[in-house]
């Protein structure tokens, strides 16, 4: 149904007059008479009644046309509505962004989305924190807006490279590791291993290495919790491996860490997006913070 011929319908009628409703559509009254002309016709009923000898339309409603009137206002306001939320999604002023992070990327992130939220206060953030995999199924599935992903992009999936940072074996430092700067997989093959959840892509990475390598890890604890996994290190529960942003961040005094190698595993993070889903303004927003703050993605 034409909206602009609506529009003339209730004006007439708000109005009481087909000329004075003319004038405020900025159009001759024989437009405003074809406008009704076609609504009636769409409709399939008279609006207005008759004027005497049936010449001319009355201001006055039939039966219909009351009701009409009642469904005509309340569809403009449903178009004005529409417009208006279009114009606060555009301007940001209205809408809601969902970031996948892993767990440790809350902390990473808190400069960036501090800043997002200080920019554009009315978009309402959401977080799916889970390991990459899940976060990677998640844009797949068009759940999640953008997220962190390890490793490389899968197809149909974009992302801003964040991190590339070498994996190191994390021990005490009154190990005999301490005084190592590269170690390779094999070597750890007798240690006691503190791994992440299974629902972590690193973790995989890191067994299909060691089984690559002619063994099978001995693990003795398994969290989601870097922090906590650290500790257990400090306590000589068994070594870890971490990336070595994280470690050169660490207590030096309690802790030593020793780039990995043979093989060489890479922590590589990347902000993700599914490209087959139209960008949102608030998506684009935050891939601009992204991108123009990269220093600021840190651990602590």
């Amino acid at each position: 149904m034409d909206i602009k011929n609506l529009k003339i319908f209730v004006s007439i009628v708000q109005l009481q007059s087909f000329s004075k409703a003319a004038e405020e559509a900025c159009v001759t009254q024989p437009t405003v008479s074809k406008a009704i002309d076609a609504l009636e016709e769409e409709i399939g009923a008279a609006l207005f009644h008759k004027g005497r000898a049936g010449r001319k339309r009355d201001v006055e409603l039939t039966y219909i046309g009351e009701h009409i009137y009642q469904q005509a206002l309340a569809m403009l306001e449903q178009h004005r509505l529409m417009f208006e939320t279009v114009a606060k999604v555009s301007h940001l002023k209205q809408g809601k962004l969902t970031i996948g992070l892993p767990p440790i990327g809350s902390s990473m992130f808190s400069r960036l989305i501090a800043k997002f939220h200080k920019q554009y206060p009315q978009i309402e953030l959401s977080f799916f924190e889970v390991g990459a995999n899940g976060i990677e199924d998640a844009i797949l599935a068009r759940k999640v807006d953008v997220g962190i992903i390890l490793g490389h992009l899968k197809p149909f999936l974009n992302g801003i490279p964040i991190v590339d940072s070498p994996m190191c074996l994390l021990a005490r430092r009154s190990s005999g590791w301490s005084k190592r700067q590269y170690v390779s997989l094999s070597e750890l093959k007798e240690e006691s291993f503190l791994l992440f959840n299974d629902t972590f892509r690193l973790n995989t990475m890191i067994l299909q290495a060691a089984q690559d390598a002619g063994f099978e890890p001995s693990v003795v604890c398994k969290s989601s919790q870097w922090d906590f996994i650290a500790k257990l290190v400090d306590s000589d529960v068994g070594i870890a491996l971490l990336p070595e942003k994280y470690c050169e961040q660490l207590n030096k005094e309690k802790y030593s860490y020793s780039i990995l190698e043979n093989p060489n595993i890479n922590w590589t993070l990347s902000m993700a997006w599914n490209r087959t889903v139209a960008m949102s303004p608030a998506v684009r927003a935050w891939l601009e913070i992204v991108e123009d703050n990269l220093e600021q993605i840190s651990f602590f």
